[in-house]
């Protein structure tokens, strides 16, 4: 730091020299300026990037865009529209994609137990999922599922965690009716057909305009930090192109930060952006229980992966021949975090120091 300082000192120096001799000091600066900045920049090993494009979108890629983020690291990033989460990882396992951001947690899990080679890398969303039911049906706490049925594709995984910590069966202690969509679900509880059932973001909008229904509760209530969505990457993409990866991680983190500060305008940015009324964005954008972390959260992905072996989504012999922690890469996430607490902490410390606090606790 001394050194750095007495650099710039006699930098400053030199260019009053300049100046009082009448040569160019501004040009000369600027160009001096210029090299510096070239030479430090790292250079990706590839340059375009292609995500999967759930249906909701992500906004931190939007605007990571929109900021120039992925600009100024040298990363074009197109995004590919998918129809489901199975097919977004089903594209990711053909190469087809290099990112999938919206699938859950458990989705990429049950790919990796059956062969795929993923890398969770990051994150999206931290929490955000929840359980509704009828305005007139009891709900208490986790206690209260016990004997009800309920709308999902099988087991949630979260949901089952949070029954497991309270002794109750997932598997035979709970009815699960199988549909497939948020809406399938929303209907089943609405009509009778289900006591409850859990919903994604996407559905927010709806639950806050039907009298008939009412959110019981957050996931994060039931698990905190459990790790909504996670961003998964094929493995030997991330082994050979580390800085393309650091250098995404980094402008994201800059795009959460970004998102936080201006919540309001990344509702008008993202209505515009997956063609949606600004109302169906803000009813999940400005929720206070809807919240987005770059951060891998690696014990949460450890414990759901553990729960998941528990409740019989991952056969034990699978699990057996694989350590998960293999399939968690934090270092590069700490690489960016750290790039840009030293670069870019001053513009809002709140935010970096809580970034760096989060991760020693849920990282290491």
């Amino acid at each position: 730091m001394k050194k750095r300082i007495i650099s710039l000192l006699l930098a400053a120096a030199m260019t009053f020299s300049l100046t009082a001799c009448g040569g160019n000091s501004s040009d000369d600066k600027k160009e001096e300026t210029k090299t510096e900045n070239t030479d430090n920049k790292e250079t990706p090993e590839v340059d375009t990037i292609h995500w999967a494009r759930a249906n909701s979108g992500n906004i931190l890629v939007t605007i990571a865009k929109q900021q120039g983020y992925f600009d100024e690291v040298g990363i074009n990033v197109i995004e590919d529209p998918v129809e489901s989460s199975t097919a977004a990882l089903q594209a990711l396992q053909a190469k087809q994609v290099d990112v999938t951001s919206n699938q859950g947690t458990n989705n990429p899990l049950q790919f990796i137990s059956t062969g795929s080679d993923f890398s969770i890398v990051g994150g999206y969303m931290l929490k955000g999922m929840y359980i509704i039911g009828k305005k007139d049906t009891q709900y208490k706490d986790v206690t209260s599922l016990k004997g009800s049925k309920f709308a999902y594709a099988g087991v949630h995984p979260v949901v089952g965690m949070a029954l497991l910590d309270a002794g109750i069966d997932p598997n035979n202690d709970v009815e699960w009716l199988t549909y497939s969509t948020n809406s399938d679900r929303l209907a089943a509880v609405v009509s009778g057909e289900a006591d409850y059932a859990v919903l994604s973001g996407d559905q927010l909008y709806a639950v806050g305009n039907n009298d008939q229904i009412e959110i019981k509760a957050w996931l994060d209530d039931l698990v905190p930090n459990y790790g909504c969505c996670r961003m998964n990457m094929n493995t030997d993409f991330v082994k050979k192109n580390p800085t393309t990866v650091k250098l995404l991680l980094k402008s994201l983190i800059r795009a959460e930060q970004w998102y936080l500060a201006n919540k309001e305008e990344c509702v008008k940015i993202l209505a515009k952006e997956i063609g949606a009324e600004e109302d169906y964005v803000a009813a999940y954008l400005l929720n206070d229980n809807y919240v987005s972390s770059v951060d891998p959260c690696k014990n949460s992905v450890v414990k759901t992966w553990e729960a998941m072996i528990k409740m019989g989504f991952i056969d034990q012999a699978d699990a057996d021949k694989i350590n998960i922690e293999d399939h968690i890469n934090t270092e590069l996430y700490k690489e960016a975090l750290d790039e840009c607490v030293a670069e870019y902490h001053d513009e809002d410390p709140d935010f970096y120091d809580g970034r760096v606090k989060f991760f020693e606790e849920n990282d290491q």
